[in-house]
């Protein structure tokens, strides 16, 4: 009677989930190190001339990412970068952009190496705050993520294969320091991506480990929050707790 229970109620908190909108509200105020507007890059395929780099602003999740361990981050804390080249906002300070669908790496249809290569650039980028703090840093960061989405050799080079980048060599030549540096390096957090049909996608991570958070807080790095990876389960968890005791209570009652 007890397991009987607990799945009762496992299956009722995730029914109750499932039928909750899946929608995040995404807010910039400006480049995330400064003036970018400068920083233009010319790349192709897909080929795209203008300016590149990190944005600041803040994230708000539904009641359902909430439960799936989700945290809302503040400005200017919250700090992310495009996943697309053919898709735009519109500019700083953007309005409250609704609708954002939390999309893990395969449920955004990349490839397990995809996964993989963009968890090393990320992981690799914030282990240091030092390796992405400025403007044009920041350029160099969103053109090797956009190396990883759309290039398909295996250099990790924006001067060779179908994704290459022409028209800034400082940009270039420090954005393919930190594919270098980063094939191999050890995967502290889970890449997801902030989906909108017909807007631009934006990178979300997820620490691993107790806390979700191993390499710092929400402030640094890379489309960052603070979630809590247990905290599903332990609803759960806690609702099936709550239905055994109210059966134990009503038969005492009874007795």
């Amino acid at each position: 009677m007890k397991n009987n229970l607990i799945r009762l109620a496992l299956t009722t908190a995730l029914g109750g989930s499932a039928m909750l909108s899946q929608a995040a509200t995404v807010y910039y105020a400006d480049w995330a190190y400064g003036n970018s507007w400068g920083n233009t890059v010319s790349v192709g395929l897909p080929n795209h001339t203008g300016a590149a780099g990190g944005f600041k602003g803040s994230v708000t999740f539904d009641a359902a990412e909430k439960l799936a361990g989700w945290t809302d981050v503040g400005t200017p804390s919250f700090i992310s970068y495009c996943v697309e080249i053919t898709e735009s906002f519109n500019g700083f300070p953007s309005a409250n952009m609704s609708g954002y669908t939390v999309k893990s790496a395969a449920g955004y249809s990349w490839s397990a190496a995809k996964e993989l290569r963009m968890g090393q650039l990320l992981s690799y980028a914030k282990s240091s705050a030092g390796l992405v703090d400025t403007a044009s840093e920041s350029t160099s960061l969103q053109l090797a993520i956009w190396n990883v989405v759309y290039d398909t050799d295996v250099d990790n080079s924006l001067l060779t294969g179908t994704f290459t980048e022409s028209s800034a060599t400082t940009y270039e030549t420090y954005a393919n320091t930190l594919l270098a540096a980063s094939l191999g390096y050890a995967v502290n957090y889970d890449v997801f991506v902030l989906e909108k049909s017909g807007s631009q996608d934006f990178l979300l991570l997820r620490g691993r480990g107790p806390g979700g958070s191993p390499n710092g807080g929400p402030t640094t790095g890379v489309g960052f929050t603070v979630p809590e990876p247990e905290s599903l389960a332990l609803v759960l968890v806690a609702l099936g707790a709550v239905g055994v005791s109210g059966v134990r209570r009503r038969r005492v009652a009874k007795a």
